[in-house]
C-alpha cells in the first residue's frame, strides 16, 4: 500500500468523494450494496460529508480479527505513529463488533493525528441486514457524520462542548433524525415514525426500573454507559418536541450552520429562540408530563 495524501484541510465541506468499503471475508456483497444504499439515502438528505469509510464486519471472529489487521495496516501507512502492534491491542476493535454486533462511529480528528476522517462500523448482528433496523442504524450513525462535520476544531474538549459529552443531543438528534428519514422513504409503511417513537417512550415509565428516567433527572445529566438508552429514547423526543416548536430547517441546517463560530449555546439560543436549559425544563416539567396522546400530537405521520 501507498502512503495517502493527506492533502489540504476540507473538513466539513460537501464532497463528491465516495466513501471505501471495506468488509470481512465472511460478509455477503449483498450486505455491502444494502450498506451502500442507505449511506446514499442519507447523504443525498443531508449532504455528502467525508472522507468516509465503512468497515463491515460479519459473524466470523477470525474473519473480523483479518480484517481489523488490515484496518491497522492502513492507518499505520497514513501514520506511522499510528503502531500496528498497540492498534491490535485496543479493546473496542472490529472482532468485539463480531462478537457482540451493533454500529458506531469512530470519528477521527485531532491535534496528533494527520488523517482527518469518519469511520463506520457496521456488523450483521444487532440489528442483522435481515433486520429492518440495519437500515435506520446506517442513517443514525451517517448523522453523527453530519454533525461532526460541521465542528472544524481538532481539540477534543471544544468538540465535546460543541456536541455534547452525554448524549442526549448527538444521538437523540442522529435517533430521531434517522427515524424521520427513513419513514419517509416509499414502501416505510404508514404509521412507522409514531410506532417507533411511542415505544420510546418506555423510558419515561417511571417505576422502579433501573433504566427509565429517575424523578428530577434531567436527560442532560445521564453520561453514555448502563442508563444511556433513557438518554437515547428520550432525547430523540427532545429534539422531535424542538423541531414542533420550532422548525426542522431550524434544527437541521440553522442550528448546525451557526455551531461552529458561535459554540452549542450561542447556536442554540440564535436558532432556537431560548436557551437549551429554558427548553429543557419546558420539556422536563410541561411536555413529558402530557398523556401520551398528546405527545403523539408533535410526531409527523
Amino acid at each position: 500500500m501507498e502512503l495517502e495524501e493527506t492533502g489540504p484541510d476540507n473538513w466539513g465541506q460537501i464532497t463528491d468523494e465516495k466513501p471505501r468499503f471495506y468488509a470481512a471475508s465472511d460478509v455477503s456483497e449483498s450486505q455491502i450494496e444494502l450498506t451502500r444504499k442507505w449511506y446514499e439515502i442519507g447523504s443525498n438528505a443531508w449532504g455528502n460529508y467525508g472522507p468516509l469509510e465503512f468497515w463491515i464486519v460479519g459473524k466470523d471472529e477470525q474473519a473480523a480479527a483479518d480484517l481489523d489487521k488490515k484496518y491497522c495496516e492502513i492507518y499505520n501507512e497514513r501514520d506511522p505513529s499510528f503502531r500496528i502492534r498497540e492498534c491490535l491491542k485496543r479493546g473496542h476493535n472490529l472482532v468485539s463488533y463480531a462478537k457482540e454486533g451493533n454500529a458506531g462511529l469512530n470519528m477521527r480528528r485531532s491535534e496528533h493525528e494527520k488523517w482527518s476522517g469518519f469511520i463506520i462500523t457496521m456488523s450483521a448482528k444487532y440489528p442483522s441486514p435481515e433486520e429492518e433496523d440495519y437500515k435506520s442504524v446506517v442513517l443514525h450513525e451517517y448523522f453523527h457524520v453530519y454533525q461532526h462535520a460541521h465542528i472544524y476544531t481538532k481539540d477534543h474538549s471544544e468538540r465535546e462542548e460543541k456536541n455534547q459529552k452525554n448524549p442526549w443531543w448527538a444521538e437523540g438528534g442522529a435517533e430521531y433524525m434517522a427515524l424521520l428519514l427513513y419513514s419517509r422513504q416509499e414502501g416505510v409503511r404508514p404509521g412507522y415514525l409514531k410506532e417507533r417513537m411511542e415505544n420510546k417512550l418506555r423510558s419515561l415509565r417511571l417505576n422502579l426500573s433501573f433504566k427509565s428516567l429517575r424523578k428530577n433527572e434531567n436527560i442532560r445529566d445521564i453520561p453514555y454507559g448502563s442508563r444511556a438508552m433513557v438518554a437515547y429514547d428520550l432525547g430523540a423526543w427532545f429534539i422531535a418536541f424542538l423541531i414542533n416548536k420550532t422548525s426542522e430547517e431550524a434544527y437541521r441546517l440553522d442550528f448546525f450552520k451557526s455551531l461552529d463560530e458561535r459554540g452549542f449555546e450561542g447556536a442554540f439560543l440564535e436558532s432556537f429562540g431560548s436557551s437549551s436549559k429554558e427548553m429543557l425544563e419546558e420539556f422536563h416539567n410541561e411536555f413529558l408530563l402530557l398523556e401520551t396522546n398528546e405527545k403523539m400530537k408533535i410526531i409527523p405521520g
